[in-house]
């Protein structure tokens, strides 16, 4: 199969396989038991935290792992909040932000906190002016993702933080589809957090790796937990931790030489696009590896069926929430109406993904638009 789903998820390195294959050997202790056998499996997660301080170039003990990048998003958030002072109710956000976001923005909604969407242009990209009218001091939080995963747009975080800043706001910032992608780094963007994915690059699932700078105060969402310095309760699963840890490791000596072929991917889909598909977003202000597309005439499910019955694998949108139209949320946001947004597809790609690849793929769409065309006119 060619698979061009790659923001959903990614096929596991075979460096990160044997280190999880090793770690689980020689590392099955609880890191909270005092034997040998639990400070050997503490000493794996105390190294992983370390190269990851370092992969953030931010500090070792700002890191702490979770179930997911969801699970981090959202303890996150409310850590941060239960850290600021109670009588601060506003939390500024955007519409284009993931399902783990989103959620958690509708509960703390019933929760008597007050949530303002800044607008973004028809890019995906957020209104700066607007974003600065409402940031004040009176904010609990911002929440903005680095680049999105529906049409790959990329936010300009590094300004809005610098903003924050000014003011004392803390942000909060979900770079899922960044890391191994674009450079980051946690101090030039100048966030207060950040969090991320390890199967979108090549590490297993069941992984979040969380960073919150260790200068910004925040409370344990669990009463009574010690697991993490209270952030996260249960046992951390050591073997996984370690997987996700050399992924990122290959997946950011890879970052380099990776975008530059998705450029080249980009690059070819504009060029080779079949008559009537538009691609959505500016080459110039997204990431090349996430590819929003809307069909002329037939609805993307249909179209995404049709490659499947192929053997190419794309996608309708974020697998956290297919079903529940978070892409037809984001493309509402930038002003498309319904009947167009449900057309829409999203191809993705990882740093094995080649040109013969996608150009299956484009061919593939061109053949089922004329048929599909000519079935309409018999």
């Amino acid at each position: 199969m060619i698979y061009l789903d790659s923001a959903a998820t990614s096929p596991m390195r075979k460096e990160a396989l044997d280190a999880y294959i090793e770690a689980a050997t020689t590392a099955f202790g609880n890191t909270q038991s005092l034997h040998d056998a639990g400070s050997t499996a503490a000493d794996y997660v105390a190294s992983c935290r370390q190269m990851w301080g370092r992969f953030f170039n931010g500090r070792a003990e700002g890191v702490y792992f979770t179930a997911n990048a969801s699970e981090g998003n959202q303890l996150t958030i409310r850590s941060l909040l239960r850290g600021r002072p109670p009588e601060l109710k506003d939390i500024v956000t955007t519409k284009l932000e993931h399902a783990s976001v989103l959620t958690t923005m509708h509960e703390l909604e019933k929760e008597g906190y007050r949530i303002h969407y800044i607008p973004v242009d028809s890019y995906g990209v957020l209104d700066m002016l607007a974003f600065e009218h409402t940031v004040s001091h009176g904010t609990a939080l911002v929440v903005m993702q680095l680049v999105n995963s529906e049409m790959g747009a990329i936010q300009p975080v590094a300004a809005c933080a610098e903003y924050a800043k000014l003011v004392g706001v803390p942000i909060h910032c979900d770079v899922v589809q960044a890391l191994g992608k674009i450079p980051l780094d946690v101090t030039e963007l100048g966030v207060t957090s950040a969090v991320c994915s390890a199967h979108k690059i090549g590490g297993p699932k069941g992984v979040g790796i969380v960073y919150i700078d260790p200068s910004v105060h925040w409370e344990s969402v669990y009463e009574g937990t010690t697991h993490q310095h209270g952030f996260r309760a249960g046992t951390v699963d050591v073997p996984a931790i370690v997987a996700a840890t050399i992924a990122a490791k290959y997946a950011l000596a890879d970052q380099p030489q990776a975008f530059q072929q998705a450029l080249r991917l980009q690059a070819l889909v504009s060029e080779l696009l079949p008559e009537g598909v538009q691609m959505v977003g500016s080459n110039s202000s997204k990431s090349p590896f996430i590819q929003g597309l809307i069909m002329p005439h037939v609805e993307g499910q249909w179209m995404m069926l049709e490659c499947n019955r192929q053997q190419i694998a794309i996608s309708t949108g974020t697998a956290c929430k297919i079903g529940y139209g978070e892409a037809m949320s984001a493309m509402s946001a930038m002003d498309y109406e319904s009947d167009v947004a449900r057309k829409f597809v999203r191809i993705s790609f990882n740093h094995q993904t080649t040109c013969g690849e996608v150009e299956a793929f484009l061919k593939v769409i061109e053949q089922s638009l004329i048929q599909n065309k000519l079935k309409a006119t018999q």
